[in-house]
């Protein structure tokens, strides 16, 4: 175990797969004690027992951040189990299917901007005023390349990353002040749960869409969340202590070109 995070509490939201599970097992084996959010409770549990296992403090806690009585009730299990909060990673996320503004249904615009948007706005919310008593700390959002580029039927996704990134940066600025940092991951395409159902799919139909996926990414491979987590773990530390409003690209070079 490394120590990076040592004495640190943090929320990590969507905890239950992909970079959020990545990200939670790396944050306790670097020291911190992590209060792991999702509203998948076999999935929270899982990870909190593998932390667990590893010598590592976890508990888990049913939520879904569109909803605040439940980020409330999240933030406060998480003081009450571990006294304070230094560090809030807002992963939870999800995607409208792929389809022109024209095409997408109102249920799922609302739904993406409700978890991607909403959810972060409420977990920060409620985080803030704990921070700030704690003396400051961490935020990082999970943002994505989405956010800077147009993509092919993307528009609804892309623009909930989109704002993800400006309201970083307000946030930064408000609160800079309080010693609080905020700041962003942008990933490329990861293997998660939600993008290898999407490449499934495509192996099935026989498409060339993963060929383009890859071509897309300089280095030649779609990243692992552990690719994310690491950088999610430098913005966590101290060592990123003169560093806010950033958003950080982990995406295999795909902004490059």
């Amino acid at each position: 175990m490394g120590r990076r995070l040592a004495g640190k509490i943090a929320i990590i939201t969507g905890a239950g797969s992909g970079i959020g599970a990545a990200t939670a097992i790396i944050f306790a084996r670097e020291g911190a004690r992590v209060a792991l959010a999702d509203r998948r409770e076999i999935k929270i549990q899982a990870v909190a027992n593998r932390i667990k296992d590893e010598g590592g403090e976890a508990i888990p806690v049913l939520a879904d951040v569109q909803y605040a009585g439940q980020v409330q009730a999240l933030v406060d299990k998480t003081v009450e189990s571990f006294g304070k909060l230094n560090v809030l990673f807002n992963n939870a996320g999800v995607r409208a299917s792929r389809s022109t503004v024209v095409e997408v249904s109102e249920e799922e615009y609302d739904c993406t901007m409700a978890t991607d948007v909403k959810g972060l706005w409420l977990c920060c919310k409620y985080a803030i005023p704990v921070m700030i008593q704690s003396g400051g700390g961490s935020i990082i959002n999970c943002s994505s390349v989405s956010a800077f580029v147009g993509q092919p039927l993307q528009g609804v996704y892309n623009a909930a990353k989109g704002g993800i990134n400006t309201l970083t940066k307000c946030m930064a600025v408000d609160f800079a002040k309080h010693n609080i940092r905020v700041n962003n991951v942008n990933p490329g395409w990861v293997r998660t749960e939600m993008n290898e159902a999407e490449l499934a799919h495509w192996k099935a139909q026989g498409s060339k869409e993963l060929e383009e996926v890859l071509r897309l990414h300089p280095l030649g491979r779609l990243g692992e969340p552990e690719d994310v987590a690491w950088a999610v773990v430098y913005l966590a530390s101290d060592e990123s202590s003169w560093v806010t409003g950033a958003s950080f690209l982990v995406d295999g070079g795909y902004c490059c070109q």
